[in-house]
């Protein structure tokens, strides 16, 4: 019998979450956030399927579905944020915060292609870096902020604005996520 590859899934996962980020971002414009939606519902159903059937899966059990869910999570922010008339993609362009969650979510695919090779205690994501993007993102949302209560911006972006900020929490929320995997499973 052969076993689920949650490995797998878990990866289509973070690239599925890292499209959708780079077209809310900016950065991509050829996906369309309903398909991606739609492919990420189907993994993470298959993905639960699985755990629900298998007996020993490779990570532990609620690990899996709490990541497979963060990403998913991910996702279902980016389709808030691309269908807020604000956050048109020239704006998005200038939108500091944009760029650094382009980073953490490349960063989040780059740890959960570790996960193959977790037996390996060396290779860990680098959470230093990545509490420093955090740090930055924070500092960008603060200044983006600071923009509309000034007036150099127009109010009509302050949603937008917000509606980044929550992707960067659920970014950081499904780093913890992997995180945890990584010490529950060397």
């Amino acid at each position: 019998m052969v076993k689920y590859n949650y490995f797998e899934d878990l990866e289509k996962l973070s690239e599925l979450s890292l499209s959708a980020v780079c077209l809310a971002c900016g950065t991509e414009e050829k996906a369309n956030i309903s398909d991606i939606r739609r492919e990420c519902d189907r993994l993470v159903c298959k993905t639960e399927d699985a755990l629900f059937s298998d007996f020993l899966p490779p990570l532990e059990r609620d690990n899996i579905a709490a990541t497979a869910h963060c990403l998913s999570r991910i996702i279902d922010t980016v389709s808030e944020l691309t269908s807020d008339p604000s956050a048109t993609a020239t704006f998005m362009k200038t939108n500091e915060e944009a760029a650094v969650c382009i980073k953490l979510s490349e960063e989040l695919r780059n740890g959960i292609f570790l996960l193959r090779r977790i037996r390996k205690p060396d290779e860990n994501p680098d959470l230093q870096g990545y509490r420093q993007l955090l740090s930055e993102g924070r500092n960008a949302h603060k200044r983006m902020l600071a923009k509309v209560r000034s007036g150099a911006l127009s109010k009509k972006h302050a949603e937008a604005i917000i509606l980044t900020g929550r992707l960067r929490s659920e970014l950081s929320t499904a780093f913890d996520e992997l995180i945890e995997i990584m010490l529950n499973n060397i």
